[in-house]
């Protein structure tokens, strides 16, 4: 069987300016693969939902691995591992569309319901609307507009089949919180813009987040911004001033000493400790 590739990325709005979007598409394709292909990654920052037209394969996520078949589609959320692989003797054939922004944490709500798998009941119907997708591609205005208004009409029949967007309706506070600090803890933003986002007052979600969580949305934000500051310094050569920006900070200065407060360490110290500690195993 041969391999089939035919894939679109959007080039046409800058990175950073799909996660304040509402939604947004960022890829989609399809892929007739060979026998036994494997793919696996660390986390990809945008969502995605994969359909399977033909033949079969295996999909682990969160340490579960599913076996997929045609008329299944699964959904992988941004920042979560996973794996497929292709089956031996039936390598699936598959289309996907990739997306983001503010609106597109519905996916999370079916991720916290452990629900990454669904059955459809034709999955070359969605296949169709992704060919459209890529026939309709390209550089300009035009085709933004177009390709982003075939996602809306893809989505709005994924949600009437299986009514995976439906629940999001009845989002708890903190989980909309929790996604938009997940989506925007790299850039300055305070509890009143996480309050402001949800649509309640500061005290008010305060109350609720540490109800439904056990903890307070600053003291999550200021965990997640710590866990990615150690990931930068341990995982990169990038300088302290960088890596304070890419958390959230204006200056690095502030960021080292927040850093120091909640570690005990500064952030070259930890870098360096840490990396003594790795080479002394």
């Amino acid at each position: 069987m041969e391999h089939y590739l035919k894939q679109y990325t959007d080039r046409f709005t800058d990175f950073s300016n799909k996660h304040i979007s509402d939604l947004i598409l960022y890829s989609s394709g399809i892929e007739q693969c060979i026998p036994n292909y494997s793919y696996s990654l660390k986390g990809r920052e945008y969502h995605l939902i994969t359909f399977v037209s033909q033949g079969k394969g295996t999909f682990e996520i969160e340490d579960k691995v599913y076996d997929i078949k045609a008329n299944q589609l699964f959904i992988i959320p941004a920042g979560y591992w996973f794996k497929y692989t292709a089956d031996a003797t039936d390598p699936w054939r598959y289309s996907w569309i990739g997306f983001l922004g503010i609106k597109s944490n519905f996916i999370y709500q079916a991720a916290e319901r452990h629900q990454f798998v669904y059955d459809c009941r034709d999955a070359s119907q969605y296949e169709g609307m992704i060919a459209s997708i890529l026939d309709s591609s390209g550089d300009t205005f035009s085709s933004f507009l177009k390709i982003n208004g075939l996602m809306y009409s893809l989505l709005g029949d994924l949600t009437e089949e299986i009514g995976i967007l439906n629940q999001s309706t009845n989002q708890q506070l903190s989980t909309l919180a929790r996604h938009f600090m997940d989506l925007h803890y790299h850039d300055p933003i305070q509890m009143t813009d996480v309050a402001e986002f949800v649509g309640v007052h500061p005290n008010y979600l305060a109350n609720i987040f540490k109800k439904e969580t056990n903890t307070t949305p600053k003291s999550y934000l200021t965990n997640l911004r710590i866990r990615k500051a150690k990931e930068l310094l341990l995982e990169t050569s990038d300088s302290v001033s960088l890596i304070s920006q890419s958390v959230g900070f204006t200056d690095s200065l502030s960021f080292s000493k927040f850093f120091k407060k909640e570690t005990g360490s500064s952030p070259l110290h930890y870098r360096k400790e840490q990396a003594h500690d790795s080479d002394s195993l």
